[in-house]
């Protein structure tokens, strides 16, 4: 049986706060994380944060005028889509080889299903609003 000195255990006590205070610091990088991505037209640029959440977006022009209700609603989806996979992305790199093996740290963000349906959702009351007009 291995005999632990008080010296032994005081070095493992500051290797348990050193990796502590690492985690920390890493999972306050990862929250800080923001993605934008921008369409290849550049009327279109979608804003997430690190759980993929849209924080803004840009609409730039006129352009976007010409196009139908479900287009438009398409294009913000992939633009969306886009920028929430650039912040898993950011996140995967960030933590490197820091998560445990089979863990997704960036799971948990709306799939490109979700944000369609959620998308149609916002352009079926946008007509009911240009209706009511």
């Amino acid at each position: 049986m291995m005999q632990l000195t008080g010296d032994d255990i005081e070095q493992m006590m500051a290797e348990v706060r050193q990796t502590h205070a690492d985690l920390a610091e890493r999972a306050a990088e990862v929250d800080a994380l923001t993605a934008t991505a921008t369409s290849k037209d550049r009327v279109l640029s979608a804003t997430v944060d690190a759980q993929g959440v849209l924080t803004e977006l840009k609409i730039t022009g006129q352009s976007w005028r010409e196009l139908a209700p479900k287009e438009l609603c398409s294009k913000i989806v992939a633009i969306v889509a886009q920028a929430q996979d650039d912040v898993r992305e950011q996140g995967r790199a960030l933590l490197g080889d820091g998560a445990p093996e089979g863990l997704d740290p960036m799971a948990g963000l709306p799939s490109a299903d979700e944000m369609t349906s959620m998308m149609q959702g916002l352009v079926e009351q946008l007509g009911e609003v240009r209706h009511e007009r």
